[in-house]
């Protein structure tokens, strides 16, 4: 008898893929996909895998370049939008016919969030593509999507990871993955090297430039040369002395992990995904889930990792097989 798991699947923009690889890895080994519910990619991997057409859209998903994501985005700088976000649901609809939800052979569930409540927003029934257009819309990336009289925008603001909506039967395996994660311990000791870097670099730099002055004071003082001769001194000992700084300041920039100069996209990346990884957390402990897969965060976060789904995929299905071998040797 093959063992039955019911699947929750988090936010997490282009990370999200490796929920692919994960779902593969679990089929190959026996467990049978009872039910799924998902938030943002989340819904969008696991309503395609619901319907049945993982393959097809994995095929149409790998062969994507940087380029060809772009010209998905149908930009539409708006008041409340830079994204339509009709042009990608449009080509996997090519690939992946709409139906009903309640008609899938898996069961399946789609958060959303209503803007103005705040209340999350299950689809159960009513058009794949609505519920997954609805979970994906990311506030002020993508237009919020008008359903009825409520105005939906993505699902995790209400619910990042749906443990709670996927449907159970009794002796269902419980799997969580969530790609949110962080490594509070790792990003600590990242910044406290950091910060010993950056103060041995201010050291450097507040020598080199004394040195720099003992250069100037020491040539005004040089009687036995000629004008032309000490300028030749001072500017030769100048420029060793700003090498010797510029090298070191590359080093320094090498040492350092964190990018303090983060981009509009990956500022409001960050910030979902900080909010989210609080929410995954109170979901995991509150619902106490059989099996627990994460990827960090800043793993992949970028627009252009939406080309590097395959990549992303097979890290899923790594960081799955692992979670399974612990989970069988218990």
């Amino acid at each position: 008898m093959k063992k039955r798991v019911s699947l929750a699947l988090s936010s997490g923009g282009p990370r999200g893929f490796a929920y692919i690889g994960a779902i593969e890895e679990l089929t190959s080994r026996g467990y049978q996909i009872g039910s799924v519910a998902g938030t943002s990619i989340g819904s969008l991997v696991g309503g395609i895998y619901a319907a049945g057409k993982l393959e097809e859209f994995k095929e149409w998903l790998f062969a994507l370049d940087a380029w060809k994501v772009f010209t998905l985005m149908d930009l539409s700088i708006g008041k409340n939008h830079l994204v339509k976000g009709e042009r990608i649901i449009e080509a996997m609809m090519e690939i992946v016919p709409d139906v009903d939800i309640e008609s899938l052979p898996i069961p399946f569930r789609a958060v959303a969030t209503d803007l103005y409540t705040g209340e999350e927003v299950v689809f159960d029934r009513g058009k794949l593509f609505e519920a997954i257009r609805a979970s994906i819309s990311i506030p002020s990336l993508f237009r919020p999507v008008k359903h009825g009289l409520t105005t939906l925008v993505d699902g995790c603001i209400a619910n990042c990871l749906p443990l709670d909506r996927v449907v159970r039967s009794e002796g269902d395996i419980l799997v969580a993955f969530d790609v949110n994660d962080v490594d509070v311990a790792e990003i600590r000791s990242i910044l406290a090297r950091e910060n010993a870097a950056l103060v041995a670099d201010t050291a450097f730099e507040q020598a080199k430039r004394a040195e720099m002055r003992g250069v100037f004071e020491s040539v005004a003082n040089r009687h036995d040369m000629g004008l032309i001769e000490r300028l030749k001194y001072a500017g030769s000992r100048s420029i060793a002395l700003i090498k010797d700084m510029i090298n070191y300041e590359e080093e320094y920039d090498e040492k350092t992990a964190l990018d303090y100069g983060d981009t509009y996209y990956d500022l409001l990346d960050r910030s979902f995904s900080l909010m989210n990884h609080r929410q995954s957390e109170l979901s995991i402990a509150l619902h106490r889930p059989d099996i627990v897969v994460k990827m960090p965060f800043d793993a992949y976060g970028e627009i252009a990792d939406y080309a590097k789904a395959q990549e992303i995929s097979e890290i899923g299905r790594q960081l799955m097989r692992e979670a399974l071998d612990k989970y069988e040797s218990q």
